[in-house]
């Protein structure tokens, strides 16, 4: 017998078809019928959902929980805007597999993008972690991806040179072993050290082993500015190659130069699946960025690892050297300062060292009101900090975003980091596009709009026991007021919780009930190719 039942709801079934009503009974984990049901036949818990929509509970594409999870489980940015599923280990930069040695300078260079809580780093391997999120506890189901970062640390450490051959070889069987335990694919991140410092003969080695393993190429591209089509052009032939499927992270245009190509990158997204290629991305909903302060300065000075980078923002000469090319660029390099200015970059998630205080505020203000250059204040602000420091930068248009938003190939990620005064994205992303893109622009349709964040996601990770509102499938559900659902998340107030969210339910249990958290973790560690 069902233990609950969703009477008269307004159902947006993940599949993109339009809405209908019906009512929907769970049993323990599983949703158990979908139509006409019965309200007497003995339910523990009955709900209305007269005027309120159900739908199949988000899924988040790109998650940087990787840390915060386990000291904070309960995911509370992430269950009250309705996401019920995440996939970890983003950008390359996932925290297993891990020696020992290199535990001390990569947890401080991750700090700015992963902050640093007060956990032991105890794993070891790729499973070891796994065991880690499970011992912690979860409300929202956990989806992870083996990252290139840590691979290539395991073989090379930080230098900035080629994988020899046994390097290469060893770097494949780590990936394979992570796959053995359920790994969904591999993350990249090319303007990020040390996957920076990769050949496209490393690509190729870790595209096949993750073909081998069905997996998805989770790629942060090397561009997103002016080389951005070339930039995607690559990983795409990674995939025709290797036979992997390539899935771009936060696919975007940046540069105001730029502006108005949104329609060129989606045409390439388009020839590749009509070429047999399946190609797919995810995106966020606003039109700015969001990464770890450190990624401002130019790669090359990351070679050898934090203690190397924070040597050279120490040195005079070195600093005139990297500000003069912050400031006028390099040829390949990504530079963010000059695709934001200044005056679009903001410092959010501050550790509570001696720049606190500027949390908030945009470099050029900080820089006024310091009196000095903002290349110094980047300078100054990461040697105090030991580079646990984030930004917000306003580098992209919001047609762009829109386009982006409408094609039938994307899906949801938030990309939020958690530390600070984070980018709002963090905790408002699914409200926002169901506010601004589907009632105010009519960008989407709700249909639309619910379909790339439940079954268009849960397809590209083979989860094929979630994502939809159907009698058998996982009871991963989320109530919600579709006419009045608003993001109060704010650029200078990030950290506010969405209205119009009722209920959550993960894995048959209301993570949120009446709009309140319940302290609920039935969250589950997911293993690619696993019944769960």
């Amino acid at each position: 017998m069902a233990n609950q039942l969703i009477r008269n709801a307004r159902i947006v079934d993940g599949t993109g078809n339009p809405w209908f009503t019906a009512d929907v009974a769970i049993t323990g984990d599983v949703i158990q019928a979908v139509g006409s049901l019965p309200a007497d036949a003995g339910y523990d818990e009955v709900i209305d959902a007269d005027g309120l929509t159900l739908s199949p509970g988000f899924i988040d594409m790109h998650s940087h929980s990787d840390l915060m999870q386990l000291v904070k489980p309960l995911a509370s940015q992430k269950i009250c805007q309705g996401i019920t599923t995440e996939l970890l280990a983003q950008d390359g930069l996932g925290v297993a597999p891990i020696r020992p040695e290199y535990i001390k300078e990569y947890r401080r260079y991750l700090s700015g993008l992963q902050g640093d809580p007060d956990i032991g780093w105890t794993w070891r391997t790729f499973a070891d972690y796994l065991v880690s999120l499970e011992s912690a506890g979860t409300a929202t189901n956990l989806a992870v991806l083996v990252s290139h970062g840590p691979l290539r640390i395991m073989v090379t450490g930080l230098e900035e040179r080629q994988a020899t051959d046994q390097e290469l070889k060893e770097m494949a069987f780590h990936a394979a072993e992570a796959y053995e335990h359920g790994a969904f694919g591999l993350s990249t991140g090319l303007i990020y050290p040390p996957c920076v410092f990769a050949d496209r003969r490393e690509l190729l080695v870790l595209g096949k082993a993750t073909a081998a393993a069905g997996g998805i190429f989770v790629a942060h591209v090397r561009n997103e500015r002016d080389l951005i089509a070339e930039s995607i052009a690559e990983i795409f032939a990674i995939g025709y190659e290797t036979g992997v499927k390539p899935h771009i992270s936060h696919l975007k245009v940046m540069g105001r130069e730029n502006w108005g190509k949104a329609s060129e990158l989606l045409s390439l997204f388009e020839t590749a699946r009509a070429n047999g290629l399946e190609v797919g991305f995810d995106q966020y909903p606003y039109p700015a960025g969001s990464t770890m302060l450190s990624i401002l300065i130019p790669a090359y000075a990351h070679a050898g690892g934090p203690e190397a980078l924070l040597s050279h923002l120490k040195d005079d000469t070195v600093r005139a050297v990297l500000a003069e090319q912050m400031e006028h660029g390099l040829p390949g390099w990504e530079n963010i300062a000059t695709a934001a200015g200044w005056d679009g970059i903001i410092l959010t998630g501050v550790a509570d060292g001696p720049n606190k205080q500027w949390e908030g505020m945009r470099l050029a203000e900080i820089a006024r009101l310091k009196h000095t250059s903002p290349q110094n204040v980047v300078f100054d602000i990461l040697v105090e900090e030991n580079l646990q420091a984030s930004m917000v930068n306003f580098s992209m248009h919001e047609a762009d975003v829109a386009d982006i938003l409408r094609h039938p190939l994307g899906m949801l990620g938030t990309d939020g980091l958690l530390g600070g005064k984070p980018h709002p994205r963090a905790y408002g992303s699914t409200a926002r596009i169901m506010q601004k893109f589907v009632r105010e622009d009519k960008t989407v349709s709700l249909e639309q709009a619910v379909a790339r964040m439940t079954s268009r996601a849960a397809n590209r990770l083979g989860i094929f026991d979630r994502g939809l509102v159907r009698p058998g499938l996982k009871a991963d559900l989320v109530l919600f007021d579709a006419d009045n659902v608003r993001d109060r998340a704010t650029y200078t107030d990030p950290c506010q919780h969405p209205a119009g969210f009722e209920y959550v339910w993960v894995n048959g249990v209301a993570a949120l009930r009446k709009g309140k958290e319940t302290g609920a973790l039935t969250g589950r560690i997911l293993r690619k190719g696993r019944a769960i």
